[in-house]
């Protein structure tokens, strides 16, 4: 392996997202160099615009993408590094706000800028146009940046100053919501499934149910952006009682039906609260 100086960007972290993000910089035209704390990783993207690298304070670029597995393992393999005046530090790693805001102060010491990103797709879309990338930290220093890293995922947007902002989408859309919804959406698919519902059939019911999703969730956003949850709709008493029922039915199949029981005990906490009346949308209120 090679020292490398004038590269365009700096990829710290070669396991699938981050070899991912080597070859897509290297097809958009970009020269790299890939750092890698168990080398062989980084040597096999070695190629015509791709150098592997030894040492990573030997890596000398404008932008420097962290792609370990958490911030802390990043600034560990960047900390040889210590000027880092004319440069940027790009960490991309799942987190916490704080994880994002310690990386900011890490790199600003040290003279350099910082944004802070969490990546909404798997490897195998990085490179595409549809991929997402949610970039937070200065306006400035994504418009300095954002070109280069628009060839890692083409619907990428910056979401705010504050570093910490995409960290926060992160978990609330990603883990709150995505994981929640794609475990309980597994657990139905496959009670479905074994009580014999033909799988085009389950396909195509699921596209009306995601549809059907796409509007109640706008109309969550808006009544909690207006405070307003009064409803001619369904309450939560109604989605309780629709919630029991079909939780009466999983159940005498055998099914334990975990996130729809999690889900019914977070409407009846809710209609014993005296919120039965409420749209569902009350159920997003900080607690009072």
């Amino acid at each position: 392996m090679v020292v490398v100086t004038g590269a365009d960007v700096v990829v710290v972290g070669c396991g699938l997202m981050g070899s991912a993000m080597v070859r897509a910089f290297a097809g958009a035209g970009r020269s790299v160099a890939a750092w890698n704390r168990t080398p062989e990783r980084a040597l096999a993207l070695a190629g015509e615009r791709v150098a592997a690298v030894r040492d990573v304070a030997g890596a000398v670029a404008p932008l420097v993408v962290a792609c370990t597995s958490t911030c802390e393992a990043a600034l560990e393999a960047l900390d040889p590094v210590r000027d880092w005046r004319g440069r940027t530090l790009v960490t991309l790693p799942s987190g916490t706000p704080a994880d994002a805001e310690a990386a900011r102060d890490w790199v600003v010491d040290r003279g350099g800028e910082h944004l802070d990103g969490v990546i909404l797709c798997y490897p195998q879309e990085i490179g595409s146009p549809d991929a997402v990338i949610l970039y937070a930290g200065p306006s400035g220093t994504w418009a300095a940046h954002g070109p280069v890293l628009g060839a890692l995922a083409g619907a990428s947007r910056h979401v705010a100053e504050e570093v910490g902002t995409a960290k926060l989408l992160d978990a609330g859309l990603t883990g709150a919501f995505y994981v929640s919804a794609l475990v309980a959406y597994a657990e139905a698919a496959g009670h479905l499934i074994d009580r014999g519902t033909p799988p085009d059939v389950l396909r195509a019911l699921t596209g009306v149910a995601l549809e059907i999703l796409r509007h109640a969730t706008d109309e969550v956003v808006t009544a909690l952006v207006t405070d307003e949850h009064t409803t001619d709709q369904a309450t939560i008493t109604t989605f309780a009682e629709g919630a029991r029922a079909a939780l009466t039915a999983v159940r005498a199949t055998g099914s334990p039906a975990h996130l729809l029981t999690a889900a019914l005990h977070r409407l009846d906490t809710a209609v014993a609260a005296g919120s039965g009346s409420l749209a569902v949308s009350a159920l997003g209120l900080p607690p009072r």
